[in-house]
């Protein structure tokens, strides 16, 4: 009983310890299976995960395409605009090179015309040679003149070398016919002395009137430049008036010494070098001969340098069509008067305005110039002003003359030189 039992033990356990077995090997196996299921999930979530990226990718990428189609929608429209924009400027360009075109074709021709006249200039340049090598060829026959007549001058600069060292010799003898402190002396006596130490300007006045008929004034303007600025600076005037006089009776006088005795002794110099002019023309003028003290006319228009410049045809009878006294004569009236004495600004700019008309302004500017300027300093602007309206009037009005009025009668002078413009301007 006890080995049937412990036989089926056995047995039993033999069973147990193969369930066992078969149990190990399936647990052995389900652990493989579920490391197998483990490993696939792992890999599941990792793919998973990779997916998600993707997908986000994807939808990032979807994101940017729509955005680069909308841009792109956007700058096919912009293209498009700029598209028919282009098609209008090349329609314009087209236009443009079709009259290029025709230009270039005018051009074509100016140029055919130009190549033309550039060949008949070619002509013209031939022939204008020749004549230059005619000239050439008169140029050397006028050198070979000119070289004669060079020697022949030479040979006269000899022979007045000569003839001045003989005027040397002569100029020893004293250069004035009375001593400088002979004042009473004749011609002029004491009337002449009395003059020249009371009242100078008498003297200068008449002589300056004098010397200007002969081209040698030394201040322009004739009797008034003479008494005005020659009174002004007597020894200036005397360094030129002294040696013309010494000049015309055929002597010679340093300006130094002239200008010396005019500061040391200037009345007494006066009197005597214009004693010696009195004598010289009562004489018959000396070397250049020259006019009597009558026949002096006071006022002359002056040229550079003290000579008298031609007069221009002038009109019968006075130089104004109104005195200058007639302060509201017509045209013009009282209210002209009342102008002119108030407010001259307003006469001075139409007359300046009137004077540029004729293209010959006493300020420059018009009626503001001549409106600022003109009235601020309307001595100067009569200066100018009166003698272009008188020239304007086919008359002649000295400048020294013009200021002086305008200097002395300012207002009555204005009135009288606008009047006459208005007259002009009404003719």
């Amino acid at each position: 009983m006890y080995a049937a039992c412990g036989a089926v033990s056995r047995a039993d356990h033999e069973k147990v310890q193969a369930e066992l077995d078969s149990a190990n090997e399936a647990n052995k196996e389900t652990k493989e299976d579920l490391k197998k299921e483990t490993k696939s999930r792992k890999d599941a979530e990792k793919k998973v995960e990779q997916s998600e990226a993707e997908i986000s990718e994807v939808k990032d990428a979807k994101d940017k395409l729509d955005t680069e189609n909308k841009k792109m929608a956007k700058d096919a429209e912009k293209k498009g605009t700029d598209l028919t924009k282009a098609q209008a400027d090349l329609k314009k360009m087209k236009e443009d090179l079709d009259a290029e075109k025709k230009a270039a074709e005018d051009l074509k021709t100016q140029l055919q015309e130009a190549k033309e006249r550039a060949e008949k200039a070619e002509t013209e340049l031939a022939e204008k040679a020749a004549e230059a090598e005619r000239l050439a060829e008169e140029a050397a026959k006028i050198q070979e003149e000119a070289n004669a007549k060079v020697e022949q001058v030479m040979a006269e600069e000899k022979s007045m070398e000569a003839e001045k060292e003989k005027e040397v010799k002569q100029a020893k003898a004293p250069t004035w016919s009375t001593g400088l402190c002979k004042c009473c002396a004749k011609p002029g006596g004491v009337g002449l002395c009395m003059k020249a130490f009371c009242c100078p300007c008498l003297v200068l006045g008449k002589w300056n009137a004098q010397l200007k008929t002969e081209g040698s004034a030394p201040c322009p303007g004739g009797c008034p430049g003479g008494c005005c600025l020659g009174c002004c600076c007597l020894p200036c005037y005397m360094c030129k008036a002294a040696p013309a006089v010494a000049k015309k009776n055929g002597k010679t006088l340093n300006k130094w010494n002239a200008c010396c005795c005019g500061l040391c002794c200037p009345c007494c110099f006066l009197t005597q070098v214009h004693r010696e002019h009195m004598i010289l023309l009562e004489s018959g003028g000396g070397e250049g001969g020259g006019a009597s003290p009558s026949e002096a006319p006071l006022q002359e228009t002056m040229g550079e340098g003290g000579e008298a410049k031609p007069k221009p045809e002038k009109k019968e009878g006075a130089i104004w069509s109104t005195g200058l006294c007639k302060c509201c004569a017509k045209p013009g009236g009282i209210g002209l008067c009342c102008k002119a004495m108030i407010c001259p600004c307003m006469i001075t700019g139409k007359l300046n305005k009137y004077l540029k008309d004729q293209s010959t302004p006493g300020c420059p500017g018009g009626c503001g110039g001549g409106c600022c300027l003109g009235c601020c300093f309307l001595p100067c602007f009569m200066r100018k002003a009166g003698p272009a309206t008188a020239t304007l009037a086919g008359t002649e009005e000295s400048k020294c003359k013009a200021c002086m009025k305008g200097c002395c009668c300012p207002c009555c002078y204005l009135e009288q030189v606008y009047r006459e413009s208005l007259i002009l301007s009404e003719g």
